[in-house]
């Protein structure tokens, strides 16, 4: 389409208001990039002149770099209006956010741009009244580009009825009640935005809730610094009045946590603020009482051990009462032998509470407790009670609330819930960069490696590469030699991601030489890791046989393994099935996926993603069978478990609606089949970038639809797209790549025969 002097590119982006298009001009003047914005004509046809005046007439007076300009608006022939603005060049702050990783001040200093841009139009008299993150662009040169004033208002203004087109997960409580707005209306958007760019999350308790004022605050304690959430809780009271009176407020209470001051909001008690003081002025007051701690260091040496001596007596004793209390929770005679696991450790978090009173105990008991969730594979339940304990004990900060932390964030990336994973390990990334922080060097490398392992899983491969190089620079002499190992093991994980095979076989190579001399249980436990994951790496080679060689190394290692060796074992024997498989050998590959399945079954429950799993092995092997109807049954199982483990839009479940299709094109339901490609399509282009090899497989599976549909043409298309991409981002020789080029190359070939005809 052409509009005056602008030819329509493609479209941007959609909303309640219209549609928003990207143009370039057309008269050979200069080269020009344009946004235009063309209204919905039923909802906004009455109110665009005024409103198109009324931005235009704000833009003109916010004459700021960080504000996107009008550059011009009218009406077309087909009655459809329309703003020409000025084209941002990049990404939402949310999504640019999540493109790399940012420390909390980094995040802050580009929020605090954010907060200038507001109270420089509020300076004007403006008010915004729709600040999110798809409003706020990052362009190229990492600028600030605040967007869309459509629903902007004058302070003092009586409420346009264009205000209530605020977006609603957005908006402030008056919005949504038609009540006035003022000032505190944006502060109330900021403090929202603010939690989202701490937590990548909404501070709502539901996600999706009705367009009235009926939300409930849930706020990421465990995740943002509780000085900051104090700030997030101003801005988000439901009275006007008890928020900050301007942007320049929060402002001043932002840049006084970033400089170690004190902040009102949090606290005004004294030992607050004295603490702040000396976190200020460490050196100072450490010079001071140098001369002093001198003097009395003998005195306090003496006592101190004494005291020490006492509590760890104290100590000791009531860790054997709980311990012990523990092993009568599960006496078979107590119970009639009908507890589990989880109900033994559930027992014991009430234990915890009842019997003892000193919170550091506690917090050291939790730990434990945590980690033994975590140990069985009840991430979720330990998930929970890392959060609880967190919020409940974050005036404690020590060696067992990092392990906490770092045991949450291993749970976050179990449970796929990787922005919260990453937000976690970044808190923790900064304790471990603070001198002040007397942290092991082990502490350091397997949270760093963790870390770095979350950004492999959501293909962030450069920046796991990254944490991997800076965990290898907090080796020492000292350091065990199990994590020297497993810095290897993880470079040749990311290099094995990458197709880089040569790579990843060099560093597994060397993480298993590192151990294979060393005969104590926890190292024999991470080589035979390191085994199975080698025969993962050959397995992807293709070289089956030596990854059979290598999972059955791994195997004969679990079974010396005196820590639950039985689901250690069940983990390989999934994947040795999995190349059985690959072999077609399929008679081998039921026979162990199965003993796998039953291991699994004794501790776990079936809705377990490592049964859920080795179930989808089955399922292959079903459909490679052209056994259709077992596998779709199959499939459909694996699809609810994957939706009620990780939430309807994981994509395992995409991966779960393909396979449900591909059986269902098998069979001759066509319509069903196409309704679950296009589900699959909508979490893929949800989740991943171009880049990713789900998106090629996804217009694959497309074009097998077409073709079995007898329409060649969209066949074609698809083939050819997902041969495009494979090509571009998986390389000329990849595996896949190679499949995708021959399937578009015949049907191109049957095209041209029909044509030729």
């Amino acid at each position: 389409d052409v509009l005056g002097k602008y030819t329509i590119l493609k479209p941007l982006g959609s909303g309640g208001m219209g549609q928003v298009y990207l143009a370039e001009r057309n008269d050979q003047q200069f080269d020009q990039k344009v946004a235009i914005k063309a209204f919905s004509t039923k909802v906004l046809k009455r109110e665009f002149f005024e409103n198109f005046r009324n931005e235009q007439q704000f833009l003109a007076n916010l004459n700021h770099g960080n504000i996107a300009h009008i550059l011009d608006g009218g009406l077309n022939d087909d009655g459809i209006h329309y703003i020409i603005m000025e084209y941002v060049d990049g990404q939402p702050i949310d999504q640019y956010f999540r493109s790399q990783t940012f420390t909390v001040k980094e995040k802050l200093r580009i929020f605090l741009k954010i907060c200038e841009v507001i109270n420089f139009a509020h300076n004007r008299l403006i008010l915004h009244l729709d600040i999110k993150p798809a409003n706020i662009f990052i362009n190229q040169d990492n600028q600030i580009k605040l967007l869309d004033f459509g629903i902007a208002q004058k302070v003092g203004e009586p409420l346009y009825q264009k205000a209530i087109h605020a977006s609603p997960y957005y908006a402030a409580p008056e919005q949504l009640q038609q009540k006035p707005i003022s000032v505190a209306t944006d502060i109330y958007q900021l403090g929202i935005l603010l939690h989202i760019i701490l937590s990548d999350e909404l501070p709502f308790e539901k996600e999706d809730f009705p367009a009235i004022d009926n939300r409930k605050l849930r706020l990421a304690a465990y995740i943002i610094n509780a000085e900051l959430l104090a700030i997030i809780k101003k801005c988000l009271s439901d009275a006007t009045d008890k928020r900050y009176v301007s942007a320049s407020a929060i402002i001043q209470d932002v840049e006084a946590f970033l400089q170690n001051k004190p902040i009102d909001v949090y606290s005004e008690k004294w030992t607050y603020i004295t603490n702040k003081y000396f976190e200020r002025n460490k050196i100072k007051i450490a010079l001071a009482v140098l001369l002093l701690i001198s003097l009395i260091s003998g005195v306090i040496t003496a006592s101190y051990q004494a005291e020490i001596a006492r509590k760890s007596e104290m100590k000791a004793i009531k860790t054997n009462e709980f311990l012990l209390d523990i092993f009568k929770s599960a006496d078979p005679i107590r119970t009639e032998g009908s507890l589990t696991v989880k109900d033994i450790l559930d027992n014991s978090v009430e234990n915890i509470e009842l019997k003892f009173e000193d919170r550091a105990f506690k917090l050291m008991l939790y730990d434990q407790l945590i980690k033994i969730y975590t140990n069985v594979y009840l991430w979720n339940e330990s998930r929970i009670l890392a959060e609880k304990v967190l919020e409940s004990y974050a005036e404690i900060e020590n060696e067992n609330s990092l392990n906490i932390m770092s045991t949450l964030a291993g749970n976050y990336k179990e449970l796929s819930a990787y922005p919260k994973a990453d937000s976690v390990f970044q808190l923790l990334i900064e304790k471990i960069a603070n001198p002040d922080q007397r942290l092991s060097s082990e502490f350091k490398i397997e949270n760093l490696l963790a870390f770095a392992k979350s950004q492999q899983i959501q293909g962030n491969y450069d920046s796991a590469l990254q944490f991997i190089n800076k965990a290898k620079t907090y080796e020492a002499k000292n350091t065990h030699i199990k994590y020297k190992a497993d810095i290897f093991n993880h470079y040749a994980s990311v290099f094995k991601d990458l197709s880089k095979y040569d790579s990843a076989s060099h560093y597994q190579k060397l993480a298993i030489k590192l151990l294979e001399k060393e005969q104590d249980p926890e190292t024999q436990k991470a080589l035979a890791i390191y085994f199975n994951n080698q025969g993962n790496l050959y397995r992807d080679m293709s070289y089956y046989d030596s990854a059979v060689a290598s999972f059955e190394k791994s195997i004969f290692l679990k079974g010396g393994i005196g820590s639950k060796p039985d689901l250690d074992i069940a983990i390989t024997l999934s994947n040795l099935g999995g190349v059985y498989y690959k072999k077609k050998n399929y008679d081998s590959a039921i026979v162990i996926l199965n003993r796998a399945i039953s291991i699994f079954q004794t501790q776990l429950k079936e809705d377990n993603n490592f049964i859920v799993s080795t179930r989808y092995s089955l399922a292959n092997i079903y459909y490679s069978q052209q056994d259709f109807e077992k596998a779709l049954m199959e499939y459909k199982n694996i699809l609810q478990a994957d939706i009620s483990n990780f939430g309807a839009k994981h994509p395992y479940v995409a991966d779960d609606y393909l396979a449900l299709a591909n059986c269902q094109i098998e069979l001759n339901q066509f319509d069903v089949a196409k309704e679950n490609l296009k589900k699959a399509e909508k979490i893929i282009k949800a989740k991943f970038e171009r880049s990713h090899q789900k998106v090629s497989y996804l217009n694959h599976k497309f074009g097998s639809f077409y073709e079995s549909q007898a329409n060649d043409m969209m066949a074609h298309i698809y083939y050819q797209e997902s041969y495009e991409l494979a090509k571009e981002f998986l390389g000329v020789d990849h595996q896949n790549t190679q499949l995708y080029k021959k399937d578009f190359e015949r049907v191109a070939i049957g095209i041209k025969e029909q044509s030729d005809k």
